[in-house]
């Protein structure tokens, strides 16, 4: 495990390199980050980030969580993309579509953002269409496509030869560092290893997310098999399977502060799902041509947060995301489950319960209401939410239900709780003041992917 001083941060990026990032002028002492509160988090919560260190936890996210002993495995069908679509007899995706028409047609792309005209509209949902490509390629997200197409949890094109055969001599310390090498050429921003705990893993995978019709569901069981496969009854992972490796993502900032509902953060949120998909193919391809079992997964196949946390890179935030030191909420989390000898990470601390607790910018924000305001956590979801949030674990519980509702109300896909989120600001320094204008978007100094933009 690499420790994270005024040296080395994980993955080895160096201290220098981290406050270069970030753009921030503070001064730092070892073991720490010195940073910056935004404005905004102070102006409208009476918070101010704090300056922080990050602690390397000898935890659990289980016990970080406070799970109770009782808690199950969440079972995939209990999405809000498939609840609520059994609720109003249709996919989501037809209402949301439906009125992404008209706002297009009314020269908008999203709630309250107006453009010139409706050839304009259609230039931002254009984006927003090639954005999502990648995505689309995949399933999209992974929900539901366990063992399918490219999220296949068996070799695409190694040889037979290779698959069959593992290192003579493996050394785990080695493995780890050249595995995370490879994840950050593939695509990761940062990457973590933690044991996998199974109550992460769903219980049961849902076959037919985005549709009306009755959950076509198959259970996900650990057995003591060779190599990952579906039969009839069920999808098999073998006993070996120990290993998590998490990588996170971060997404296009430029086009994510279009909030709270636009073509633009659909595009951006795709942007993010097609990097994570491609990043965990790869991934999983390089280690099973090493001989290893490796299973590619996007939002599919278990909790993404919790696996997260326990590889070492963020905490859980009031708005239900995981918070990152380098990335604020602002990222996509994928996973690539595995028997290949790694050497795990740790949890960490910097401080963002406490904060979250005095914050709340999220709930204040969200235009649905789907973020608890309490300031206390919870192990109980709201009664609104029913079976999409799983009981057991004490944080704040999102209404997932009444997020994906304004999603089909608005016309599009939702980032305001990241987007507004005194973290995300903090590490993206892009100087934000409110929504920028749209048509700025087109003259912006980008990196490929979205990164590095100029202020507006």
């Amino acid at each position: 495990m690499q420790k994270k001083n005024s040296k080395n941060m994980k993955n080895g990026v160096s201290r220098r390199e981290f406050m270069r990032f970030l753009g921030l002028t503070t001064g730092a002492a070892a073991g720490s980050l010195l940073l910056q509160a935004p404005g905004l988090a102070a102006e409208s919560s009476g918070a101010t980030l704090p300056k922080f260190k990050i602690h390397t936890l000898n935890s659990t996210a289980e016990k970080i969580y406070k799970c109770k002993p009782g808690i199950k495995r969440f079972n995939e069908a209990n999405m809000a993309f498939k609840q609520v679509g059994k609720e109003i007899g249709q996919p989501f995706f037809h209402p949301l579509a439906a009125n992404l028409k008209k706002n297009v047609a009314n020269s908008e792309i999203g709630s309250g953002i107006k453009v010139d005209s409706p050839d304009e509209a259609r230039m931002h949902l254009a984006f927003s269409m090639g954005a999502g490509t990648w995505n689309n390629m995949f399933g999209p997200y992974g929900e539901g496509k366990e063992n399918q197409g490219l999220l296949s949890w068996n070799p695409l094109y190694v040889p037979k030869d290779l698959a069959a055969h593992p290192l003579h001599d493996p050394n785990a310390v080695d493995l780890t560092k050249k595995i995370k090498q490879m994840s950050r050429i593939y695509g990761a921003d940062m990457t973590g290893v933690a044991k996998l705990n199974r109550k992460w893993v769903y219980s049961k995978t849902c076959r037919n997310m985005y549709d009306a019709s009755p959950a076509r569901t198959k259970p996900m069981v650990f057995s003591d098999v060779k190599t990952p496969r579906e039969t009839d009854g069920e999808l098999v992972i073998p006993e070996s399977v120990t290993n998590a490796i998490v990588f996170v993502v971060g997404m296009p900032r430029a086009s994510l502060q279009l909030s709270p509902s636009s073509t633009q953060t659909m595009g951006g949120t795709g942007m993010g799902y097609g990097r994570m998909g491609l990043t965990a193919v790869a991934l999983a391809e390089a280690i099973r041509s090493l001989g290893y079992n490796a299973i590619p997964c996007m939002n599919d196949t278990g909790l993404s947060v919790p696996m997260a946390i326990d590889a070492g890179l963020g905490q859980l935030g009031r708005l239900g995301y995981l918070v990152t030191p380098w990335f604020g909420p602002h990222v996509r989390i994928g996973k690539v489950l595995t028997d290949m000898p790694l050497v795990a990470d740790r949890p960490i601390d910097f401080g963002v319960t406490e904060y979250c607790e005095t914050c709340g910018i999220c709930a204040r924000e969200c235009p649905s209401g789907a973020i608890s305001a309490d300031r206390e956590r919870s192990y109980t979801p709201p009664a609104s939410a029913g079976s999409c949030s799983n009981p057991g674990a004490l944080k704040w519980h999102v209404d997932g239900k009444k997020c994906l509702r304004w999603w089909m109300e608005s016309g599009n896909g939702c980032s305001r709780c990241m987007d507004v989120c005194p973290y995300t600001r903090m590490t993206w320094t892009d100087n934000y003041d409110g929504n920028p204008d749209p048509d700025k978007f087109w003259d912006l100094n980008l990196a490929p992917f979205g990164y590095q933009s100029v202020k507006y």
